[in-house]
């Protein structure tokens, strides 16, 4: 406990003032991971710094720890604090909260993305060991959201405060908010009304409220008002020829509000704002201080491998920075109300800010659900009202994507109904809450939604569209869009969600819809964004995600990972962050070679170089390739980008890009080519593997493996004979169900299917044959095998011989009897070469044989 006294010794020579103290309460919390607590004093707390979250499984497995754990942490009140108010604030705790002081119950709080106030009552304090206990809830029983493709982390991950105040203040129990709320009712480039707002506790006739403005340190206003009540209203601030916020000029002024009482300060509170006005409709789309400006930006999620979403406040800083810097002037806060040190870094480096409530996937019909959006959604407005960058408030988000899947049939018309009820009913809220924002919705890519009667509930729609990923052909996305349009002149619309995911393992030459591999990634983008920049009444769009994040129920080809981000989790940047930058910044050159993401590529061939595409982002308009030193060609770009094909040199090769206009803007890479025979005969060391079926080279970082793409045999070569790949539906390669025992999903997911051979023409000589194999189709549960009888119950089951050179390695092989659906074998095999030749043939007896990947290699 001398600790803890000295600890808050410091911050009371740092945060102390006359009025108000806040401090750091993070410090020497302790973690119970119990369902009940049944003692308090129990041996096995574990010592936890706040922020903290228990799921760090989540990283890990698919059924990640949902369920009720506690926290404590025990601590004093300095002597010259304890005249004072007191208060907690919890910045978050997912999903529910109780909090107790030593023993008592003080509050609960339901919602997981916003902050939260407790007084902590003189009653209940003692003078020295104080406790403070919170148990947190992740189960979301009707708390929004119910469901959502993102990983509901449990604990406490934001920060935790202790709020020291006079008896009078501004009050501290109005929805986690600051209880003071700036807006400027009246703006123009000649005057700005400024409108001040709040309650304030414990009122008496002795109060003023003294009002100063500053901008970049200068005083532009200072007045002092009476008060009459507990409420006041002031509605005269004036500020001649305001510096106006956008995201070109983030200009910010700071209000300093204080509370006065017989002439001295007793609460002061500095609050920061700015001045602008914006309107969107479908013949000027968005407008921002009388001048259009296309909205265009990313969406964010808060996740950071390993921190979860317990991130400290740098990284919230270095993803709007990173942001910023694509060029980007909007950002959309996915899912949920985010830390308010992101809307403070909005703010102040320029970025324009849809925020919204977790009411996700689908709604809940109990009362209690529709409470808890009804207070989610005040909290949110009330605590980020002051926040300029705010010119959003968004609470729904595809609503009924779930409905068809959770609802019986005969009950979806009603169920759709009470979902656009709530949604009128929070649009009015919202609009009682704050009526200078724009209102919004985000919707997937139906027609249900206009059927229903959803459209046009908010201000503006969103719509979450991925033709050409989940379906349909990219060309679908402005058919939809431009349908929408003709249907509803009237309705400004939104491109909430766009993207497409990528695999920094898979590549392909021909990429596909769904193949996971980089290069589709940015044949996606590069589609999206000239078509939504060529329509006007699209006002703006969010690309999906700024990073790959954690979703622990995803598969796909990273398992528990929404992998499309234009960054990595790490935050390392993807080449095609660098087409958004190109595409959206006038201000500064842009040019990057897209090679990151590819730095080392395998080929077949004979020859010592290979010719491979080079693609180079940028938004000069002539590009020089420079490649090993000889200048290759001088190309325009289209479309921010130009595709140079080069000649790769076995081994290292670097490739230089220069702008033609500005040779002093260049980008500098090193490539590096393998190089795979394609005649075998004299081979040395022979070590070639196959992604059997697949479109993609992959890369296997642990073990340095090139899976290459698959190719079709050719005397004095090497390949398949027959099949056909797999495709689990029509317009998607492979499968996206998580294959498990291996770390290579992406190479188990997809297969070749009725194949008759590999044939690899080697010379003679011993080799290791390694066999892969996964079962893809749903078989059925019940058992399909009876060993009794030795007779197979089901005959649709994959059920085939493998020979080596016509040797029998495995007879009536069933991959999916000894391992299940979905799970990864693989089988080795020594080979000796035969007449030049090894064959590896497959037999069907029942189904299809497949196979999912093969190598060779000359015997070590």
């Amino acid at each position: 406990m001398k600790h803890l006294l000295s600890l808050f010794s410091v911050f009371l020579l740092i945060c102390i003032s006359a009025q108000r103290t806040e401090m750091d309460f993070n410090d020497h919390w302790q973690f119970l991971k119990k369902q009940n607590l049944e003692n308090a004093d129990a041996p096995d707390w574990k010592n936890v710094k706040i922020p903290h979250i228990w799921n760090l499984d989540a990283y890990e497995k698919r059924d990640y720890e949902r369920n009720q754990f506690w926290y404590q942490k025990l601590f004093d009140i300095p002597e010259n604090l304890k005249n004072k108010e007191l208060f907690l604030r919890f910045e978050a705790v997912n999903s529910y909260a109780e909090v107790y002081l030593n023993g008592n119950l003080l509050t609960k709080h339901s919602g997981g993305y916003s902050a939260f106030h407790v007084k902590l009552p003189k009653e209940f304090l003692k003078e020295k060991q104080n406790r403070i206990t919170v148990k947190a809830d992740n189960r979301n029983i009707n708390i929004p959201p119910l469901s959502g493709d993102f990983t509901i982390f449990g604990g406490m991950y934001r920060n935790v405060k202790l709020i020291a105040v006079e008896k009078q203040h501004f009050s501290l129990e109005n929805f986690g908010s600051k209880g003071v709320f700036i807006s400027t009712p009246e703006v123009s480039e000649a005057l700005g009304m400024v409108s001040v707002k709040g309650n304030i506790t414990n009122f008496d006739t002795s109060l003023q409220l003294k009002i100063s403005v500053k901008n970049q340190g200068t005083a532009v206003f200072s007045e002092t008002f009476p008060l009459s009540n507990e409420n006041f209203s002031i509605n005269t601030i004036k500020i001649n020829a305001p510096k106006l916020w956008s995201p070109e000029t983030p200009n910010l002024y700071l209000a300093e509000i204080q509370l006065e009482k017989n002439g001295k300060i007793i609460d002061e509170l500095p609050v920061s704002f700015g001045f602008r006005w914006f309107s969107a409709d479908t013949k000027n789309g968005f407008m921002l201080n009388g001048k259009p400006l296309k909205l265009m930006g990313t969406n964010r999620h808060q996740d950071k491998f390993p921190y979860g979403i317990a991130v400290p406040k740098e990284i919230h800083w270095e993803d709007v920075k990173l942001i910023k810097e694509t060029g980007a002037n909007f950002l959309r806060l996915a899912h949920y109300q985010q830390d308010d040190e992101v809307l403070k870094a909005c703010d102040s480096l320029g970025l324009m800010v849809w925020e919204e409530i977790p009411v996700v996937d689908i709604i809940s019909e109990s009362g209690l659900f529709k409470l808890n959006a009804e207070n989610q959604l005040k909290e949110m407005v009330r605590q980020h009202y002051n926040h300029p960058s705010v010119v959003f408030w968004g609470y729904m988000n595809e609503p009924v994507i779930q409905v068809q899947y959770r609802v019986e049939k005969e009950k979806q018309p009603e169920f759709y109904q009470k979902t656009v009820e709530l949604a009128k009913h929070l649009e009015q809220l919202l609009k009682q809450e704050d009526d200078s924002r724009l209102s919004v919705i985000a919707f997937h890519g139906t027609n249900l939604y206009n059927e229903i009667g959803m459209n046009g509930i908010a201000d503006v729609t969103g719509w979450n569209l991925y033709q050409g990923w989940y379906g349909d052909r990219l060309e679908d996305f402005e058919k939809f869009t431009d349908e929408q349009n003709k249907n509803y002149p009237e309705q400004p619309i939104i491109i909430s969600e766009f993207g497409a995911g990528s695999d920094k393992r898979l590549h392909s030459l021909k990429p596909e819809t769904f193949d996971f591999s980089i290069e589709y990634q940015q044949k996606y983008l590069e589609h999206y964004l000239p078509e939504i920049e060529k329509r006007p009444y699209i006002i703006g769009a969010t690309e999906w995600n700024f990073i790959d994040f954690n979703v622990a129920t995803r598969q796909e080809s990273m398992p528990r990972t929404n992998n499309k981000g234009l960054v990595y989790n790490d935050r390392t940047p993807k080449d095609v962050y660098y087409y958004f930058q190109a595409f959206l910044r006038k201000d500064i050159p842009v040019l990057h070679i897209a090679a990151d993401d590819w730095k080392t590529r395998s080929a077949v061939t004979d020859n010592e170089f290979y010719s491979f595409p080079v693609k180079v982002y940028s938004n000069q308009k002539n590009i020089r390739l420079i490649v090993n030193g000889n200048e290759v060609q001088t190309k325009s770009t289209d479309n921010f980008n130009a595709v140079f094909q080069v000649k790769l040199n076995k081994g290292k090769n670097i490739v230089e890009a220069v702008s033609a206009e500005h040779p002093g803007i260049s980008d500098k890479k090193e490539i590096v080519l393998n190089l795979i025979p394609e005649t075998l005969k004299n081979a040395k060391n022979i070590d070639i593997a196959i992604n059997a079926g697949s479109n993609c080279d992959f890369f296997d970082e642990k073990n340095k493996i090139f899976w290459m793409t698959d190719r079709a045999y050719t005397p004095g070569s090497w390949g398949f004979i027959g099949g056909e790949i797999f495709r689990k539906s029509s317009d998607r390669i492979g499968t996206t169900a998580e294959v498990v025992n291996t770390a290579n999903t992406p190479l188990f997911q997809i297969k070749r299917e009725n194949i008759r051979e590999y044939r690899f023409d080697v010379p003679k000589g011993n080799y290791e044959i390694e066999l892969g194999f996964a079962d893809l189709y749903n078989a059925p549960q019940k058992q399909a095998y009876d060993l009794s009888k030795n007779i197979r119950q089901n005959e649709n089951l994959n059920v085939f011989n493998v020979y080596i050179n016509d040797v029998l390695v495995l007879e009536n092989f069933c991959p999916y009897e000894i391992a299940g659906n979905n799970s990864a074998i693989i089988k080795n095999f020594p080979a000796k070469s035969k007449k030049g030749k090894i064959i590896i043939r497959f037999e069907k007896i029942s189904g299809a044989s497949f196979l999912n990947s093969v190598r060779i290699s000359s015997e070590k």
